[in-house]
């Protein structure tokens, strides 16, 4: 057995083997898939999220208490390459440091007068281009103290160079409008700074300056520069604290020294490195996190005190951490389905040893042993193999750009593809599966290579065999152990199986609510066991209607074998006596059309789930967050008149204070028939609102010590302030019930407590902008102003009022119109667009990538069915040939040639298309919990995609057998003869 003859044979069956290769191909191409669709999905969702964050969070603060060397920008460099995008540097005092009275000529010791004013100074090292200047000048750097020209060799030599306390000033500053209208400075201003009278520094003001972008967010850190701040001294009275800029230079040599405190060193160095998130790539997203953690450390260590602030690396934690999770899971999942890919190649390569199963029993009786025909099978199967493993990475990245026309990657990634090279997983994953296919596809050469020639015709004489699994009841086996799988599952959920099936049946939603909280205690799909028990049950079920297939085709051929006609129970009698060839199309057929299945319903439940739960963290397609002191409207039918908008909702939201050791509650009054026509789901929850009335009686207060009236209030509580409150009011500690009363001590942000007396009328886990994690209470509107507003000493700029608008827009994306409208608002502090949350919840790599995964499954395991049918037919067709000649010659034309075809696909087709669709609805039910897809959306069968589906495999099945008959009805009985004697 030689190399010759392994290529000999595969020139001789060419055509067959270029197909097998293509089949292999396919195969090595989708297991290498995951890795190039997670790093797609990675790139497009670090672009979306990095580009969504402002821009000072592009930014890598590091704050240094001592000033950085020269070496710390070349590490700075080194570590983050490309990513550095430039640097701004600021020196300035930490807090708030003094100074004295400013007499010309008169030495200034501790026992001066003190100024009347602190002081903040900053140094920016782009002043010029923050401020421009409105009157005076820029400052310049003046003479270091250490320079020899700041010697003086007399008194009167000091009064001419202005040195000790003759001085005009050591430094030059620039001040705003602001700071000098507060502080009385104008230009030419003098006066002293430092902590002691040894650091004191003149300082003279050469100049009024005004920033050139006040809304620059280098000054969100470092308002005091432009206004200086006003702070509180005791009960009433106030005072002020200056800010003001100098050069870098000047505050190196002098202010440095002068804002240090007798007990420690008072300034802050900071650098603000800007980051080219355009630098970071999949390729290099783990290298970039590892290189600014080390600078970050590395900086640490050789400046103690330093202190970063990097939302860049924040954001990378957290995506790396969702890759992290979904990464394995997607392998997983696509090694899943590889097995029955491999069945493909296996059901494929099956026929071809039929055809060539005469060849080879003439090679066992010419002596050849069973080992050197496996050996023959497993050298030519190797060097396919290889091919394959060659082309797979290749393969799919042709595969992911192809997804780009229509799959759910083109939601998760806005139909862009981020995406450079080839990651090495890919090569491994293809290697993996290159190896996989060797074993499977030479398993079948063991039976093949043990029969010789006389054998060969004992079998081609006797009736087909039923197929392995069903003689030895694997269906059964597969069922009862995926249901053990299944069970173990239910039980770890509650710890009580009989409950657990008990909601199975009684309430599905409540059950999926439960799979979704402890979905990362299960392991959700990272647990191989939590998978295998669906795969292992949906496999037995396929199976077990393949063991009633030929029953089914007997029972529905009886009627059809009663008429006169020849083509229909043909049909069924040729599907019925051969069941083990089209028991492994069928089952094929279903495990295709049920990945197709589950991808498209993953897709749409995750796309309405997703909607879903971006409107209700939202509170609406958009949520206006209102000043109502500066001038913001909440009448909705003023802002139903805005481009888009079909609806609104006036919103109070109010939040206790927030203080160290105590729970910080939220209120929201609502209007409950604008939120239910928003969220029409919302609406028997917020009905009790409509009805319940408010209850008034007189009750014994035990702070005033006197009976006073009281009101109380229906609400709708949180889950979890319904739990806690329980602990607090009810003696058996268990949670609030609805009807049970109680009363909520709220701390007013003025330091104060305010009472709300209420009874339940309703609980719920969550509500639109509030989450399950919060304590919260729903009110109607009209009851909370009345409830927080009845405090008569509350101040005005702490009381409840209307603040927020939830809108509702004709379309998900607003227009641009509608968003040109809404920032030109008065009034308007904030504006959140459910859209945008939409975007960024549909980037989650897991779920994207399951659904993507499945997708892309289907379409690869479709090819290989084709192709699998087309062998098929190609071998039945030559096997039948003399059974169709001498249909013809008893005068069947080709259509009774091609009604036959017909009839027969149509008997092996349609019953699969119904199992496969039933199957992978169950697919996708069963995985819908462990993807954790938000909004508490039951799972969706898109009709219209899930058609266009059937008619694609319709549509090839179809060509396939139009190529059959067309090929049959051009015999004729004398040339098959004469083919079956060659």
């Amino acid at each position: 057995m030689n190399l010759s003859l392994v290529l000999k044979r595969s020139r001789r069956g060419g055509r067959q083997l270029a197909t097998l290769t293509l089949a292999i191909c396919l195969v090595t191409g989708f297991f290498a898939l995951s890795p190039l669709y997670i790093r797609a999905m990675v790139q497009s969702g670090l672009q979306y999220e990095i580009g969504r964050l402002e821009e000072n969070d592009r930014t890598l603060t590091l704050i240094s208490p001592t000033p950085f060397a020269p070496s710390a920008w070349e590490m700075v460099n080194r570590y983050l390459g490309d990513l550095n995008g430039g640097l701004t540097r600021i020196a300035r005092s930490g807090s708030a440091f003094g100074g004295f009275d400013y007499l010309y000529g008169e030495p200034t010791t501790e026992l001066s007068g003190r100024s009347a004013y602190a002081n903040h100074v900053y140094a920016f090292s782009n002043l010029t281009q923050l401020v421009r200047v409105v009157k005076g000048r820029f400052p310049e750097r003046l003479a270091p103290p250490n320079d020899p020209a700041r010697t003086a060799t007399s008194e009167q030599d000091a009064v001419d160079k202005g040195l000790g306390m003759y001085s005009v000033g050591e430094v030059e500053a620039v001040i705003t409008p602001t700071v000098a209208k507060k502080s009385g400075y104008e230009l030419g201003t003098r006066f002293a700074i430092g902590e002691s009278s040894a650091s004191r520094v003149v300082v003279v003001v050469v100049g009024i300056v005004e920033p050139m972008n006040p809304n620059d967010p280098i000054w969100e850190t470092n308002r005091r520069a432009l206004e200086g701040e006003e702070i509180e001294i005791g009960l009433t009275d106030r005072a002020y604290q200056v800010g003001f800029m100098v050069t870098e230079g000047a505050y190196t040599d002098w202010v440095a020294q002068a804002t240090t405190t007798n007990r420690r060193e008072n300034n802050n160095y900071v650098w603000l490195i800007n980051l080219v998130p355009e630098a970071i790539t999949a390729d290099n997203i783990l290298d970039t996190q590892s290189q600014m953690r080390e600078l970050v450390a590395r900086l640490a260590a050789e400046y103690p005190g330093l202190t970063d602030f990097n939302p860049v690396l924040r954001t990378l934690n957290a995506y790396i951490g969702l890759v992290g999770a979904a990464e394995p899971t997607v392998i997983l999942l696509s090694g899943a389905v590889l097995v029955m890919m491999l069945f493909h190649l296996v059901t494929t390569v099956s026929l071809i040893l039929e055809q060539q199963r005469e060849e080879w029993a003439a090679l066992a009786s010419r002596g050849a042993s069973a080992f050197q025909l496996v050996l023959l099978q497993a050298l030519t199967m190797f060097i396919l193999c290889l091919i394959g493993f060659g082309v797979g990475p290749f393969l799919a990245l042709l595969i992911l750009h192809l997804l780009l026309i229509g799959s759910p990657l083109v939601a998760a990634t806005g139909g862009a593809l981020p995406i450079g090279g080839i990651p090495s997983h890919a090569f491994a994953l293809s290697g993996i599966a290159a190896a996989a296919a060797l074993v499977m596809l030479t398993w079948p050469a063991f039976s093949a290579a043990r029969h010789s020639l006389t054998q060969f015709k004992q079998i081609v004489a006797r009736p087909p065999e039923k197929p392995l699994w069903a003689r030895y009841g694997f269906d059964l086996i597969l069922i009862l152990v995926g249901l053990g799988f299944i069970a173990r599952l239910l039980f770890f959920i509650e710890g009580d199986l009989g409950s657990t099936l008990g909601l199975l049946f009684s309430n599905p939603g409540a059950l999926i609510n439960l799979l979704l909280d402890s979905a990362t205690r299960l392991g959700g799909l990272a647990d191989p066991l939590n998978l295998l028990g669906p795969a292992l049950l949906l496999t037995g079920i396929a199976l077990l209607w393949l063991r009633f297939f030929p029953s089914l085709m007997r029972l529905l051929g009886a009627p059809l074998r009663q008429g006169r006609g020849l083509t229909a129970p043909l049909s069924a009698w040729t599907v019925e006596r051969d069941p083990g060839h089209y028991a492994q199309l069928v089952l094929l057929l279903i495990g295709t059309l049920a990945l197709g299945t589950a991808a498209l319903a993953l897709s749409a439940t995750r796309d309405a789930g997703t909607w879903k739960q971006a409107q209700f963290e939202t509170g609406g397609t958009a949520r206006l967050d209102l000043d109502p002191f500066s001038g913001g409207a909440t009448d909705q039918t003023v802002w139903a008149q805005l481009p888009g908008v079909t609806g609104a909702a006036s919103v109070i939201s109010y939040q206790s204070a927030q203080r160290a050791g105590y729970t910080q509650y939220a209120l929201a009054g609502i209007d409950p028939t604008q939120v239910g026509a928003i969220f029409p789901a919302l609406q028997e929850t917020v009905f009790p609102l409509t009805t319940a009335e408010v209850i008034s009686r007189h009750d014994f207060n035990r702070r005033s010590r006197k009976v006073e009236q009281i009101i109380i209030y229906p609400v709708i509580l949180s889950e979890k302030m319904a739990v806690e409150e329980g602990r607090a009011f009810r003696q058996d500690r268990l949670p609030l019930k609805v009807g049970n009363e109680a009363v909520l001590d709220l701390l007013l942000p003025d330091n104060t407590r305010h009472p709300i007396y209420y009874y339940v009328v309703g609980i719920v886990r969550d509500f639109p902008s509030l989450g399950a994690d919060q304590e919260f209470m729903i009110l109607n509107a009209h009851h909370l102003l009345a409830a927080v507003n009845s405090n008569l000493t509350l101040a005005p700029q702490y009381r409840a009022l209307p603040n927020q608008v939830w809108l509702e827009l004709s379309t998900r994306e607003p227009s641009q119109a509608l968003i040109e409208s809404l920032n030109g608002v008065q009034g308007v502090t904030h504006l959140v667009y459910a859209w945008d949350r939409f975007n960024e919840l549909l980037r989650e790599p897991l779920p994207a990538a399951v659904a993507g995964m499945l997708f892309a499954g289907f379409w690869v395991s479709l090819i290989l069915s084709l192709l699998d049918f087309g062998f098929y037919l190609a071998v039945t067709a030559k096997r039948r040939s003399l059974g169709f000649a001498v249909l013809q010659a008893l005068g069947w034309n080709g259509q009774r040639i091609w009604a036959q075809l017909v009839a027969e696909q149509t008997v092996l087709v349609i019953p699969a298309l119904i199992v496969g669709v039933i199957l992978g609805g169950a697919l996708a039910y069963v995985i819908l919990p462990f993807l954790r897809l938000l909004g508490g959306v039951t799972l969706i069968l898109p009709p219209g995609n899930l058609a266009v589906l059937l008619l694609t495999l319709l549509a090839g099945f179809g060509a396939l057998t139009l190529g059959a008959a067309w090929w049959l009805r051009r015999l004729n009985i004398n040339r098959v003869l004469r083919l079956g004697e060659e």
